[in-house]
């Protein structure tokens, strides 16, 4: 299970070329030579204005136990090359023994909301180290920024009529990782309300969520015993499924078992047909039966295109939603593409140059400017420059290459409000206390806040505005040097 990895620290989660050109450095004497690496996604996911930050709390609780363990070097020495002689050193596993990371990390903090071309993390330290960390962090945000970013979604198309409702998780079963801890917290920091995963409520210290199945119903001849039977054993809990056989007669079940047992009925939930209709019909029948508090609750493959029609459109009485399989999969989410790139070797700015592939040089961090209280740009600047004065813009600063489609530059006046991004999350190896084992609401707080100040344009659930991310005339600049260079030493 993934936890196992995270309290573990195994140096293991990792590529193969990672402890590969970690030798290969050691050898050359090049293995303690300083660099910094940035992650950072290119594209947007389609019909996405903004993707939303999770996992990086595991990524540095792994970090706080990573060691190098009897294991890893066993495995490591019995690794073979192609002509059956052993593939590393034993001067290199000798060198291994005892390694702790000293690499300073700068990273976004789970909860923000980030765009396409900006850095994520930004790692410093010896360059075989800087390597180490590469595979752990890119598998788990790739993996769960796009479960926190659906969950997001689909929270907000629940309240589309402007009626607020709560989405549970319900996706266990369907999730791709083991345990589904993981899946279950990006939807969390997402806005979800609650999990039906227990493994993952009882290790976030939450109350669990549930109803029942159609196997309780099965189990009694009659659907109206199973319902009387439930609600004893549950009478300040009882939510009763009430689509087993027929979603009219299950309904008028649920209200004579409520009635006869005096137990109140909590709720009805609704697993299949028509959602809309169903919900009109439950709804008049539970009114008129003098269940009006009574809630509805749907489920069945929901995502937010399904929900937001219920709501906006079918004018769906539901209360509460459950979505399982197309938060926990990301569900017609692209991938995120995550990747990772040295920016900066001995204290010398690098840059990649391919077709749609070039990078940012230099060690860098990003401006968020606020205007009105609302997201007005990001702009990615150099780590080393003095950007802000008392969180205000120090001095005029243009921004070149936009996003938006209305320019292709844009000056942000001395004075305007703005704030890095990256924040120092490891010094020296060490994790800075106040980002381990934060609270699962602390985290949905962050996200719901930087939700807040993102425009509505940017959350559309179709054709999103294009949110602007640029870079300072520094780097602009720098950037076309170095392709120029390149291409004049190409061109020998």
């Amino acid at each position: 299970m993934t936890r196992d990895i995270i309290k573990s620290g195994t140096a293991a989660w990792c590529d193969q070329y990672h402890f590969t050109m970690a030798g290969a450095w050691f050898d050359c004497g090049k293995h303690l030579e300083h660099k910094t690496s940035e992650a950072f996604f290119r594209r947007m996911p389609h019909n996405c204005g903004y993707v939303l930050t999770s996992g990086l709390g595991e990524f540095l609780e792994w970090i706080d136990n990573w060691h190098i363990s009897r294991e890893n070097l066993d495995y490591l020495r019995s690794c073979k090359n192609r002509i059956g002689g052993q593939l590393f050193s034993n001067e290199f596993l000798d060198f291994l023994k005892g390694q702790k990371l000293s690499v300073d990390i700068k990273a976004v903090p789970e909860g923000e909301v980030v765009f396409a071309g900006e850095p994520l993390l930004s790692v410093s330290g010896p360059c075989w180290q800087v390597e180490m960390v590469e595979a752990a962090y890119l598998n788990v945000i790739n993996a769960q920024c796009p479960i926190a970013t659906k969950a997001a979604r689909t929270v907000q198309a629940s309240a589309a009529d402007g009626k607020k409702r709560p989405v549970l998780e319900m996706g266990l079963r369907r999730a791709t990782e083991l345990g589904g801890l993981t899946s279950s917290r990006a939807a969390l920091i997402g806005g979800c309300a609650q999990t039906s995963n227990v493994y993952a409520a009882q290790h976030l210290n939450l109350q669990g969520a549930g109803t029942m199945a159609h196997s309780w119903i099965l189990s009694f001849e009659r659907e109206v015993d199973a319902f009387k039977a439930y609600l004893h054993s549950y009478p300040y809990d009882g939510i009763l499924l009430v689509d087993t056989y027929d979603t009219r007669q299950g309904l008028k079940n649920a209200i004579r078992a409520s009635d006869e047992t005096g137990i109140p009925l909590l709720g009805v939930r609704i697993d299949s047909g028509d959602l809309a209709y169903w919900s009109k019909e439950a709804r008049n029948m539970l009114n008129q039966s003098g269940h009006e508090q009574t809630l509805l609750i749907a489920s069945n493959d929901l995502d937010e295109f399904v929900i937001e029609n219920l709501v906006a459109v079918q004018k769906a009485e539901y209360d509460v939603f459950g979505a399982g399989t197309k938060i926990v999969t990301a569900d017609d989410f692209e991938a995120l593409g995550g990747v990772y790139k040295t920016k900066e070797y001995l204290g010398q700015d690098k840059i990649k140059i391919a077709a749609g592939k070039t990078t940012v040089p230099g060690k860098t961090n990003v401006l968020r400017v606020v205007e009105k209280g609302l997201l007005a740009g990001d702009i990615i600047v150099r780590q080393d420059n003095n950007w802000l004065y008392n969180g205000k813009i120090n001095g005029e600063l243009t921004s070149y290459k936009l996003n938006s489609p209305e320019h292709q530059s844009k000056k942000f006046a001395a004075g305007t409000e703005a704030y890095p991004l990256l924040k120092d999350v490891v010094i020296g190896g060490h994790v800075k206390p106040e980002y381990l084992n934060l609270g699962i609401e602390q985290l949905r707080q962050r996200a719901k806040s930087s939700l807040s100040q993102l425009g509505e344009e940017y959350k559309r659930l179709r054709n999103p505005h294009l949110y602007g991310v640029g870079q300072e005339a520094q780097i602009e600049q720098r950037q076309t040097e170095l392709i120029r260079q390149f291409q004049q030493w190409a061109g020998r």
